[in-house]
């Protein structure tokens, strides 16, 4: 009886190693959430919280009642479930053992899979709770409409992580990003459309059920089938595992990109950009390569004219015209942030810069980042201003603008120069 008891199995491994695991997060997120943080701002925000809820279901504002919810709730909740992730459970030291035993990883993958689809279940609950009283008396849904919402939310979140669990064993570096940006729009496309366009409870949502349900258990039955890869298990389960860690660290610590000896992605023959030699050239040429091939910014930059595109297409044209030299000020602004941050990086200031060099290098790379997203805000300004025809006028004249004001910039410098040396 106590050999049974001791008896190590896959469940009692999955068991162990979950168990293992919360104690590590809640280690993790109790060395912030302290007791003085629960009684001074967890406890007063829940409370808040609840009666500004318990007023919704009483009384809505006036501004809820304008706010499209079934167009915008299906947004937020597509972007909750590409967060979702398939843990495994599967760690390094498994290597020495569980290799032998590849029935126990399966196993292993099986639990980690049920376990994650039961947490995004509860986690998809949240959004859809919040929602509620705006959905309800806001745009009159009905309890079973809801219903069918979350079950189809819940049925296509696990799809999603699935074929994203897939995909880390397909590629590897660019391909796999790629590959996950391309994937990640087809699912949105895929999931927003019926959404967007039908509504849970009619009948012409019915052939998406079905059709969802007949992709979802194909996928299932291809993930549990599929054996284990255990080099891209490990990756993955150490990043889940990390995660919190990571996110609580990255406010306190600030994080240093990882060297990596490999050939960029765009200018991979380091090709110079401008004729001068000077070292306000040079600079500037390396800050606008570095900027380019790096991810995290290059993603900031290209949202950031998404967005201020979509609004220039909100107001009238005139207003377009003034938003565009605000969207100028706050380019020029996180510009200079992101400059700052660039030149303390170790290898940019090992090198003795001059003074006018830098500055020099920040007009230069300022001007050439930010011309493509003054051209479009400009061309979508004169589109909604005097049709087709005035696109190019009003990207010519803005960009000569800008240009004019990046030279006259120049010749203050000059003259203050001058000024200083005599």
């Amino acid at each position: 009886m106590m050999l049974n008891k001791t008896l190590l199995t896959p469940g009692r491994l999955f068991l162990i190693r979950l168990k293992n695991n919360g104690k590590e997060q809640f280690r993790v997120w109790n060395s912030v959430l302290d007791w003085t943080v629960w009684l001074y701002l967890v406890i007063p925000g829940l409370v808040i919280f609840g009666g500004l809820y318990r007023e919704l279901w009483q009384r809505l504002p006036e501004w809820a009642i304008d706010v499209p919810w079934t167009s915008l709730y299906p947004i937020v909740i597509f972007v909750l479930m590409a967060f979702g992730r398939i843990r495994t459970y599967v760690e390094e030291a498994d290597r020495l053992f569980l290799l032998q035993r590849p029935r126990w990883l399966q196993m292993l993958k099986r639990y980690g899979m049920f376990y994650s689809f039961l947490k995004q279940a509860l986690v998809l609950l949240i959004p859809f709770a919040i929602l509620l009283p705006f959905l309800i008396k806001a745009e009159g849904m009905e309890w079973e409409h809801i219903g069918a919402a979350y079950l189809y939310a819940w049925l296509y979140g696990m799809f999603i992580s699935m074929v994203f669990h897939q995909l880390k064993n397909i590629a590897r570096g660019w391909r796999q990003w790629l590959l996950q940006v391309v994937t990640l729009i087809v699912l949105a496309a895929a999931y927003l459309v019926p959404m967007l366009m039908l509504s849970p409870g009619s009948s012409d949502f019915i052939p998406a059920w079905i059709g969802m349900s007949f992709v979802f258990l194909l996928s299932l039955f291809v993930c549990l089938r599929t054996g284990i890869h255990y080099e891209a298990e490990v990756r993955s389960e150490r990043n889940a595992r990390l995660s919190s860690t990571e996110f609580l660290m990255s406010r306190i610590v600030p994080s240093k990109p990882i060297v990596k000896v490999k050939r960029p992605l765009l200018f991979r023959r380091s090709q110079r950009l401008f004729g001068e030699t000077d070292a306000g050239t040079l600079l500037a040429e390396m800050r606008l390569k570095a900027f380019l091939r790096s991810m995290m910014p290059l993603r900031v930059w290209i949202g950031f004219l998404f967005v201020t595109s979509y609004a220039s297409t909100l107001v009238s044209p005139p207003a377009a015209f003034a938003l565009l030299i605000g969207f100028l000020i706050i380019g020029v602004s996180w510009l200079r942030m992101q400059w700052e941050q660039w030149y303390a990086e170790e290898f940019v200031a090992q090198f003795p810069w001059k003074g006018d060099s830098v500055k020099r290098a920040i007009r230069l790379s300022r001007f050439w980042l930010l011309l493509p997203h003054l051209s479009i805000w400009s061309g979508l300004a004169g589109y909604r201003w005097a049709g087709l025809w005035a696109i190019v006028p009003a990207a010519v004249v803005c960009g000569l603008i800008w240009w004019g004001i990046s030279r006259s910039e120049v010749v203050m410098r000059l003259r203050e120069k001058e000024k200083e040396s005599a």
